[in-house]
């Protein structure tokens, strides 16, 4: 469902509904360093379940945030799917730069000894 905003669409709306599903930013951000299989993604965000993980990029494919291809050169195992940012979800690190430069002026590192996920640049 598209959302509206006093009956017209609002993109801001729309986009932060999608950014803010659970796993979505981390996803990007652990995508921003380059492909990953899924293995190595889900080890790179840490606590996401795998069937989780996999709603979320199948939805972030279909919004072409996401590409997915086949690692044909498995050796010998089963092929494995990689993961990488289209275009339009590299442009995503405008947005990861912002919360970045944000958390920096505004959080401490005591504001945010709850969280569970590491920090990885």
């Amino acid at each position: 469902m598209i959302q509206q905003q006093d009956g017209v669409f609002c993109p801001v709306y729309r986009a932060i509904g999608v950014l803010q599903e659970k796993w979505v930013l981390h996803i990007v951000r652990s995508l921003l360093g380059g492909p990953k299989g899924f293995n190595e993604l889900s080890r790179a965000i840490g606590g996401c379940n795998s069937a989780t993980l996999t709603q979320r990029l199948e939805g972030l494919e279909t919004l072409g945030i996401i590409s997915k291809a086949t690692d044909q050169e498995a050796q010998g195992k089963l092929a494995r799917s990689i993961y990488a940012l289209t275009p339009a979800g590299l442009e995503l690190q405008r947005v990861i730069a912002a919360i970045s430069d944000w958390a920096d002026a505004h959080l401490s590192e005591e504001d945010t000894l709850s969280l569970k996920t590491p920090c990885a640049g």
